[in-house]
């Protein structure tokens, strides 16, 4: 609809809207945790393979995320998050009249879409080790780390007995508690600027006063465009022949097959992760719907158990009519129906 409305108010038809930008960064935010919660739950069922993934989780996906973005980068001109809602990235500046991404810039958009993340996250969990986390807001500093209120005092019996007589102990100790008072203090600035400088870009991309959705591409050059009807042709096309010169013709052979599944195993897995998303988080959503509604509490109860047998009337008891409007003890119509005790 937001394309569609661009397109018959005369606006570039090529620039992405405001909230396609913000939906690709949430969808590059949200895949990190979504894999921690799996690898998570799983490590608690094989610990032995999986605990020393989880605790070097945020360098194993980068290093698992640098290969995907890579891919499309070269493959397709943006990243995973771009191109699955159908942009690229483009050079602001062209070079010989192509716009398309050179290796600096592939390698620029590795650095900003995988290092810049990781370096913010440990730089975010370090803080939060020193300022104590949300007991140390709630309650006062005395949550805190013990090791940032250490005196420095505290090493002059190590120069005193001889074992520092330089005291080189005693001031690289200092050294470090000043250095972490320092980045105590200075973080939470440098934080606020940083997602200040991504809002102020997100607000003048939408009244249309720049072209960069981002500080950082605009420190790159790079814009980020629709594909058009041209780039989707030439993606398959480039797709196919890339698919055709690693596959060897078919002779009947077994190493010939193997060969050409090697190939499109190559070409097409990581392409497969565009449609592999949607289908995980549709399975997802639909796992959470299944588990909330009746449907699953349903399925897990037992059946009810058969009604009983009815009881056999008494050899020497009363004989009931079949008329159902005769008493069964006078045999004469009923004036006066009632209900006994029994049942009846």
């Amino acid at each position: 609809m937001e394309f569609m409305s661009d397109m018959l108010s005369g606006a570039d038809s090529g620039k992405p809207s405001l909230f396609e930008i913000v939906a690709q960064h949430k969808m590059s935010d949200l895949i990190e945790p979504a894999l921690r919660h799996v690898t998570s739950v799983y490590a608690h069922r094989y610990p032995r393979h999986l605990v020393r993934i989880l605790n070097w989780h945020e360098e194993v996906y980068a290093a698992v995320m640098l290969v995907v973005e890579r891919h499309y980068l070269q493959a397709y001109g943006g990243s995973f998050a771009e191109h699955f809602y159908g942009t690229k990235r483009v050079r602001t500046r062209k070079i010989r009249g192509n716009n398309g991404l050179t290796r600096g810039d592939v390698w620029g958009s590795l650095a900003l879409l995988v290092g810049l993340p990781l370096v913010k996250s440990r730089l975010d969990q370090y803080y939060e080790k020193l300022s104590g986390g949300e007991a140390a807001r709630l309650l006062g500093s005395s949550f805190a780390q013990a090791g940032q209120n250490e005196d420095p005092s505290s090493e002059t019996a190590a120069a005193a007995d001889g074992s520092d007589p330089h005291g080189f102990r005693r001031r690289l100790m200092s050294w470090r508690l000043s250095l972490k008072r320092l980045f105590k203090l200075c973080y939470p600035h440098a934080n606020f600027m940083y997602h200040a400088a991504t809002a102020l870009y997100y607000v003048a991309y939408m009244f249309d006063r720049t072209d960069y959705n981002s500080p950082w591409l605009h420190m790159l050059g790079l814009q980020v465009r629709r594909l058009s009807a041209a780039d989707y042709r030439a993606m398959n096309e480039r797709s196919s022949s890339a698919t055709s010169d690693l596959a060897a013709p078919a002779n009947g052979s077994s190493i010939r097959f193997v060969r050409n599944m090697v190939a499109y195993l190559l070409t097409g897995g990581l392409d497969f992760l565009k449609v592999l998303l949607p289908l995980s988080i549709f399975f997802y959503r639909f796992l959470e719907w299944w588990h909330r509604s009746d449907f699953h509490k349903k399925a897990q109860m037992a059946p009810p158990p058969p009604p009983p047998m009815p009881l056999k009337p008494h050899p020497e008891g009363l004989s009931v009519p079949e008329d159902q409007t005769l008493c069964p003890i006078c045999k004469e119509p009923r004036t006066n129906p009632a209900a006994a005790p029994s049942g009846y």
